[in-house]
């Protein structure tokens, strides 16, 4: 994620204070780098720490490399240069990145759409771009990197060239989303959804929607635009509550962007909207209900930033769903015996009930689940993964889980379950138990890894 921001004496100063003033007063840096195996001469090496790397045993190669900058824990380097490259000394080079990144966003007057939620946000951060890109120069966030590593070095990237930007920002406990907005400063913002995610830290869905509103209530205090979905209950709820200025979105609501959806045979949506900024018929190339409700914020996202109609159609339906991928965002994929629905991307409870609608629209004369726990949901765990259980036995005709969590859970609902702990030994019951023409659905939280179970499959 190379980038070309650059920073002078006086940029750093107003960036690091009193830690920056004994710099030379010549000092320029071209780009801001935490990897040195990427890092190019003259940029600025910003030296992370996390659980299980410390970039300050890299500083010397930083400086072989062309490191003009180093920027290091006060705690950990006491000495004023490594191999003559100067260094400015900070409490938290964590800290330190976001502050470079903030400074950097500040030079560009440009619309910056944030995507926050619970689910959803890649998808839609990457349809709401490539519609914008109709009429933008678009700098979005690559694949998921929305948090505070991710975020800021997606805004270096930021140029003259670019005019609009699409920034993804996530969270995993409280605070983080306040972290961003203040680095981002975005002037628009939406929020795919408020459910059940990171509950070990975000507790229960009340501490999930303060964290994801904390985007609203930044686009409330400056004056921003909310893309509010309406489908959403306790969005809906809170903009009813706090006021602010937006567009609503939503599937057979009276939001101000309202849609119609219906569903091709292989499950692609067929949306239909009338409105005087957005009246189209459009049919996707993605699959499913998440897929239907990321278009319509994609068609809303389009029309607060005043494209037509006809760009915001020709948009949606030249979107190709990211097909290179070992692992999915619900795609459609073929066995020699098999429909296999990849969706092993993640999983929390409400993607996982998007899923399972999904499965069940699918023509099919046999349909079966394969669940991978679902990851992060604290004291809520036995619960949510019984509920799903539950929703399934709805579903599917045969339900197989990996993992922990759903094994423990199949001991409280009262439907056959066949529990594994590989995933070769999915694969292997589905090769020996299940019919052909099949519809599969794979999905679990990104640690199952339940691409393997695909791969393993299409392999037969």
């Amino acid at each position: 994620m190379n980038n070309l921001a650059q920073f002078g004496y006086t940029d750093l100063v107003t960036c690091f204070g009193e830690a920056a003033i004994c710099l030379p007063e010549n000092i320029s840096s071209s780009g801001v780098s935490t990897d040195t195996r990427t890092l190019q001469p003259g940029a600025l090496f910003v030296a992370l720490r996390g659980e299980n790397f410390d970039a300050h045993t890299l500083l010397t190669e930083a400086t072989v490399k062309g490191a003009v900058l180093l920027i290091v824990d006060a705690g950990l380097i006491t000495s004023d240069t490594i191999n003559g490259v100067p260094l400015i000394r900070v409490e938290s080079t964590l800290h330190a990145l976001g502050t470079l990144a903030w400074y950097h966003r500040q030079r560009f007057s440009i619309p910056i759409l944030a995507i926050a939620g619970s689910a959803g946000k890649t998808s839609t951060k990457e349809l709401a771009a490539h519609v914008l890109n109709a009429q933008y120069h678009v700098l979005k966030t690559h694949a998921n990197h929305n948090n505070q590593i991710g975020t800021p070095l997606t805004l270096l990237q930021l140029t003259d060239q670019h005019t609009a930007a699409v920034i993804e920002i996530g969270t995993n406990e409280p605070g983080e989303i306040e972290i961003l907005c203040a680095m981002v400063r975005p002037t628009h913002g939406l929020i795919t959804q408020i459910g059940k995610e990171h509950l070990e830290k975000l507790i229960d869905l009340d501490g999930v929607e303060k964290e994801e509103t904390t985007l609203f209530e930044f686009l409330i205090d400056t004056g921003g635009t909310m893309l509010i979905n309406l489908n959403d209950v306790r969005i809906a709820a809170w903009v009813e509550r706090h006021g602010g200025r937006g567009l609503s979105f939503g599937i057979n609501t009276h939001a101000d962007i309202s849609a119609s959806v219906s569903f091709t045979q292989e499950l692609n949506p067929i949306i239909h909207v009338v409105h005087e900024r957005a009246s189209l018929r459009s049919v996707m190339k993605t699959t499913g209900y998440a897929a239907a409700m990321n278009a319509v914020a994609a068609i809303a996202v389009g029309a607060v930033f005043e494209l037509t109609a006809t760009q915001i159609k020709q948009a949606l339906e030249s979107y190709m769903p990211e097909q290179n991928s070992e692992y999915g965002r619900m795609k459609v994929e073929r066995s020699e015996r098999f429909t296999l629905l990849n969706d092993t991307y993640n999983a929390n409870p409400d993607s996982m009930n998007s899923a399972l609608k999904t499965l069940q629209l699918f023509p099919a004369v046999h349909r079966v689940a394969v669940l991978g726990d679902m990851r992060e949901l604290g004291t809520a765990s036995e619960q949510e993964h019984t509920d799903c259980l539950n929703q399934a036995a709805d579903v599917a005709d045969t339900i197989i889980t990996l993992g922990t969590e759903f094994a423990k859970a199949s001991q409280n609902i009262n439907h056959p379950i066949h529990c594994f702990g590989t995933h070769n030994q999915c694969a292997d019951f589905i090769t020996a138990n299940i019919p052909d023409g099949s519809c599969i659905l794979v999905k679990g939280s990104r640690g199952l890894t339940m691409e393997k179970v695909v791969s393993a499959l299409k392999g037969r």
